[in-house]
């Protein structure tokens, strides 16, 4: 699932958008009407180029859009309400990830994280009480927190440089340049991964029952949640899914004439997106820390703006 790809993938993609948002809603004059028309086009196209995303990934995005409209349509963005914006985000797409794995694995996972963290106990004493599935996802919330409350910090910092290098030449650059290298991007990887993480989680619990758990109803409870996880999973994937797909599609066709000339300018860019983006990465190898992220973000962003593209 899209959502279990990486512990991490919320945070950097949810890290990124909130950026993008923030600075579409400063350099905005009406920042409800821009924010949501945003949310539009971002929803068409993320169907268009990526149908097989799950429904939770629409939900994030739509989420962070209407936060941002909430807070920056009734509070000036300045740092503290960016922060505010970064934490609410991303919490939220932490608590989301929670949700899916309870979803698909019930109580069983978390009766395997606590049973791990009472053996470590009893090997390593106080140590072991940091395996409990309690204090993991206290600490996996509170990462997510802390990377809002740096995301939002550094929004304001992102403004400044955007408005500082806005006129610089060097990022009028013409489409042509890269003509030659569109097309020939990585081939796309399957399912592998979410199936791989899917693998580890049931054997994690299947380990539980085996050498846990006692008695006659240990070939039960393995049974059952094999049964569970793979039946979510496979109605997820091959019911669910491709129904929000359909319905949801039919929803945005009859708003899309709306942001029409938005989305064709959009789908046009996006061949030559990745290789803005290698050339931004590559112009900032050299810059450490916190200043490699904003520099490198905003390069991305002013190539997109300047890129000549002809007709």
């Amino acid at each position: 699932m899209h959502a279990l790809q990486s512990p991490l993938t919320g945070l950097f993609v949810g890290s990124f958008a909130i950026v993008l948002i923030s600075l579409i809603a400063y350099f905005a004059q009406n920042k409800w009407e821009t924010i949501f028309r945003l949310l539009l086009v971002v929803l068409i196209i993320k169907l268009a180029v990526s149908p097989h995303s799950p429904p939770t990934s629409y939900l994030a995005v739509s989420f962070q859009a209407l936060m941002a409209a909430v807070i920056y349509n009734k509070l000036a963005l300045s740092r503290w309400s960016a922060i505010l914006l970064g934490v609410l985000t991303l919490v939220e797409s932490a608590i989301q990830k929670l949700l899916v794995v309870w979803l698909i694995y019930g109580s069983s996972l978390w009766k395997a994280i606590d049973s791990f963290g009472e053996y470590v106990t009893i090997k390593m004493g106080a140590l072991g009480s940091v395996f409990s599935s309690q204090v993991l996802v206290s600490l996996y919330l509170w990462i997510y927190a802390l990377i809002g409350v740096l995301v939002g910090y550094l929004i304001y910092d992102m403004v400044t440089y955007l408005e500082y290098n806005q006129g610089n030449i060097k990022y009028q650059i013409k489409a042509i340049e890269f003509d030659d290298e569109i097309g020939k991007g990585k081939k796309k990887r399957g399912r592998w991964k979410q199936w791989a993480i899917f693998a580890g989680f049931f054997a994690l619990i299947a380990a539980y029952y085996f050498f846990v758990k006692d008695g006659n109803a240990v070939w039960k409870s393995w049974l059952y949640i094999f049964l569970r996880s793979t039946g979510i999973l496979l109605l997820w994937y091959y019911v669910f899914s491709p129904l929000f797909r359909k319905y949801f599609k039919q929803y945005l066709d009859g708003k899309k004439h709306s942001v029409q000339e938005e989305v064709d300018e959009t789908l046009t860019l996006l061949p030559y997106l990745r290789k803005v983006t290698k050339l931004a990465w590559k112009e900032n190898k050299d810059t450490k820390g916190l200043i490699k992220f904003r520099d490198f973000i905003g390069d991305t962003i002013l190539y997109s703006i300047h890129l000549q593209i002809e007709e």
